[in-house]
Formats: structure tokens, sequence, C-alpha cells
């Protein structure tokens, strides 16, 4: 009964939680050690490209990134625009 309510806020929450987890790097830097191929996530691996001058690499890793920052972006902008939608109907 609660989730047909609830489904565009907890949408948009996990649109967001997906944003937010792409661009982290200062708290995952720390917490994760930097063990290779265990404890990697986007951003670190770019830095880790960047750092051994794969600047192709780290580019394509980066742009790979910026594409997924878009899609979430566009996803949270029609989520935004339903949201609107179905409180004036």
């Amino acid at each position: 009964m609660t989730l047909p309510n609830i489904k565009w806020g907890l949408l948009y929450g996990v649109i967001l939680c997906n944003a937010r987890a792409m661009g982290e790097f200062g708290a995952v830097s720390v917490v994760s050690g930097h063990i290779r191929g265990e404890t990697n996530t986007l951003p670190l691996h770019i830095e880790i490209l960047y750092n051994e001058y794969q600047y192709t690499a780290s580019f394509a890793v980066a742009s790979l990134l910026m594409a997924l920052a878009i899609v979430t972006l566009i996803i949270k902008g029609i989520i935004e625009h339903k949201m609107a939608n179905s409180r004036t109907h």
C-alpha cells in the first residue's frame, strides 16, 4: 500500500545516491585502503591511471564517468517532471 505512494520519492533517492556514489572520491580513497583490484571505484581508477601516466586511458574512463553522470541527470530530470505532473493531477 505504501510503495505506490512513495515510488517517485524512492526512485529519486536511488538516482541521487547513484550520483553521489559516482562522484565520491575522498571518503572512498581513505576508507578503501587503495587495495588494487579489490577496492576500486571509477574515480580511484582514474587517479591510478593518471598517476601511471596513462593519460589516454584515464581520459577514456573519465569520459565514461561523465557519460554516466549525464545519463543520471537526464533520468533525474524525467523523474522530477513526472513527480510534478503527478502532484498537479
